[in-house]
């Protein structure tokens, strides 16, 4: 076997001159502070914070009835472009492999999954279909997120034992073998996928919306309202990151890079933002009709001048602020002005509405403005309860970021048995099963200071007759993985079953609505879709029997009443069949023997027999006789199959 050697972790590079990380985070100090956080008993600010939520929720209650019913609409389209804005900024960092996500990844997908949540609560503007795909990709997202998490509070709690049976009920069995971290990932890449398809569908969907009420039908309205969604994601998730991090004491996790870098994400698209609608006013005034140029007036200086100045001021002029460094980087600055961009835009849902133009007074809108302000009450109670059952900062990713930046973060030798010695030379027992046959070998449990390590040690051991073997870390092993021959299929295929249901029952569906709707039912549907296409030369009043096959009114397989939402109801589909694959996936990666729970959060191989003749010592003299540096374990210990398994 050709020897590897692997050299010492060099000094960081931080990223633009700032680490990602703080240098004294390792994996276990990692995993005690987040479980800290929330195995702890509830502190009286949290118990404040929870009673201040009931006041602005007291308010949206009380206040919700006598708002307009024209705002209803405009609420709901505000707090989607929240969640697809968060959604779009989780999903886009999740597939472009970026290692520092995970300082605001898990407050990005808690986010979307509350606004979205929040956005059903309101006559939404678009197809259910749409929003609730939304929501479900949220769902996917966060709680596949979740998995390694869960199963890190399941170990930390076991004094709890009713914390202990919860986290062990929704860890669904993870022990973070090579096969599962394996599905981890993929997973989490397709719901990120998925969730992607569905916050542009319903993006989509609301711009067709806004185009229906109103009359702004140029071609930088779906921009305009894709470029404000990833703003309003990006301020939200600037001041949830500025308030955390102040709050729970985590700047080792959520840095001042994190926070830089959430300042260059707003000052960028505020820059576009700004283009959109400058853009669209130079055009009115140099090559609009008098329809454009007097709803430009209107908009200036008639009645929806009010939602529009809110809009530049709050919403999109403040996003500037951040040319200046010490702006950018002030926690408190960025933080305010996160929070100030988020509610200003608002403004251009109202604009959509076009509430001015209903006659609403001016007292109406402000009930209406401070109602909507209230349910944020409903966002804010839902943080505080979310994040007092799971971390706010994802664990697993942030260990993964802790070994690529800190040479010291590796995990230690734990003392598992007493009386044992742990050395790379001998074979100690952690405990015998009972009930074990007579002549049985116990298997082998082989310690390692990284993954490379056990990756080695896999190869050293691989062959012809070579035992089986499997590997435990606290993190993703794609070396490791490749190098014990780990292959899934069944995510990706599970995923386009799901995809492809999802659509074929939207549009059976959409046809059993259309055979309603026609004169004589299944039948006209027929003959409808087995004509040439071709589009009807004039529209009648009424549908007489002038028309061979009627048209009706609406028509449900139009672009805006059935692609969009059909390209939701697939993301759907596969958002369900990625989560039944994944869950497979985790209690398939169960089998065969587990390490203790003592040894959970370290990089392990373990050795067991696979029919041809096992004999332990032999097995550790192989790995004994590798070098120090490429494959040699740390420790070695005999298969506690009688320890607490996880």
């Amino acid at each position: 076997m050709t020897e590897r050697a692997f050299p010492p972790a060099a000094e960081t590079v931080p990223l633009y001159g700032a680490p990602v990380i703080g240098p004294d985070e390792t994996v276990a100090s990692i995993a005690a502070a987040l479980a800290g956080s929330v195995l702890a008993p509830a502190g009286r600010l949290w118990r404040l914070a929870v009673a201040g939520t009931l006041v602005p929720i007291l308010v949206w209650a009380g206040l919700r009835s006598a708002a307009p019913v024209a705002f209803g609409p405009a609420a709901a389209a505000w707090w989607i472009g929240l969640a697809a804005g968060c959604l779009l900024i989780s999903g886009l960092l999740l597939l472009a492999g970026v290692a520092w996500r995970c300082g605001i990844g898990r407050l990005a997908q808690t986010a979307a999954l509350l606004c979205a949540g929040l956005a059903a609560l309101y006559p939404v503007p678009v197809h259910p279909v749409s929003l609730g795909a939304l929501l479900l990709a949220s769902l996917g997202l966060w709680a596949a997120a979740l998995l390694p998490d869960l199963a890190v509070l399941r170990d930390a709690a076991r004094p709890d034992r009713r914390r202990a049976r919860l986290y062990r009920m929704l860890s669904a069995g993870w022990c973070g073998s090579a096969l599962q971290w394996l599905a981890w990932e993929r997973a989490c890449r397709g719901f990120g996928l998925l969730g992607i398809l569905a916050a542009v569908a319903v993006l989509i969907d609301l711009a067709l919306a806004a185009a229906l009420r109103t009359d702004r039908h140029d071609t930088l309205l779906p921009v305009a309202l894709l470029v404000e969604a990833v703003l309003s994601g990006a301020g939200l998730i600037a001041a949830l990151a500025m308030t955390l991090r102040r709050g729970r004491g985590l700047d080792g996790l959520i840095t001042g890079r994190h926070l830089d870098i959430l300042g260059r994400l707003l000052l960028a698209f505020g820059l576009a933002a700004l283009y959109c609608h400058v853009t669209e006013i130079v055009t009115a005034l140099l090559y609009g009709d008098a329809a454009e140029r007097a709803r430009l007036t209107r908009r200036l200086l008639g009645d929806e001048a009010p939602a529009f100045w809110i809009l530049m001021l709050a919403g999109l002029l403040p996003t500037q602020l951040f040319w200046i460094p010490a702006i950018r980087r002030s926690a408190l600055a960025l933080g305010l002005i996160g929070a100030l961009v988020a509610v200003g835009l608002g403004a251009d849902h109202v604009l959509a509405t076009r509430i001015g133009a209903t006659g609403a007074a001016l007292a109406d809108l402000l009930t209406a403005g401070i109602a909507t302000l209230g349910s944020a009450g409903l966002f804010v109670l839902g943080l505080l309860l979310l994040f007092r059952l799971v971390p706010p900062v994802g664990i697993a990713e942030t260990r993964q970021l802790a070994l690529a930046q800190n040479a010291d973060a590796a995990p230690r030798v734990p003392e598992t048995a007493p009386d044992a010695r742990p050395g790379p030379f001998a074979v100690q027992p952690l405990a015998q099963p009972p009930g074990q046959p007579p002549g049985q070998p116990p298997g082998l449990i082989a310690i390692f200071a990284s993954e490379a390590g056990l990756a080695e040690a896999a190869r050293g051991l691989s062959g012809p007759r070579a035992p089986r073997l499997d590997a435990f870390s606290p993190v993703p092993m794609p070396e490791a993985t490749a190098a014990l021959h780990r292959e899934e299929r069944s995510l990706n295929r599970l995923a386009l079953f799901g995809a492809f249901l999802g659509f074929a029952a939207f549009v059976a569906i959409r046809i059993a609505g259309l055979a309603g709707d026609m004169p004589d039912g299944p039948a006209s549907v027929a003959a409808l879709l087995a004509r040439p296409l071709s589009w009807p030369d004039s529209w009648p009043n009424s549908w007489s029997t002038a028309w061979p096959t009627p048209w009706p009114a609406a028509w449900p397989l139009s672009w805006a009443m059935a692609a969009v939402p059909a390209l939701s109801a697939a993301a759907a589909g596969g958002v369900l069949g990625l989560a039944v694959a994944l869950l497979s996936v985790v209690r398939a990666g169960r089998a065969g023997r587990l390490p203790p729970s003592a040894l959970a959060g370290h990089f392990v191989l373990t050795i067991e027999p696979s029919g041809a003749p096992f004999i332990p010592a032999a097995l550790a003299r192989r790995l004994n006789a590798l070098p120090t540096d490429a494959g040699r374990p740390l420790a070695l210990y005999g298969l506690a199959a009688g320890e607490p398994q996880r």
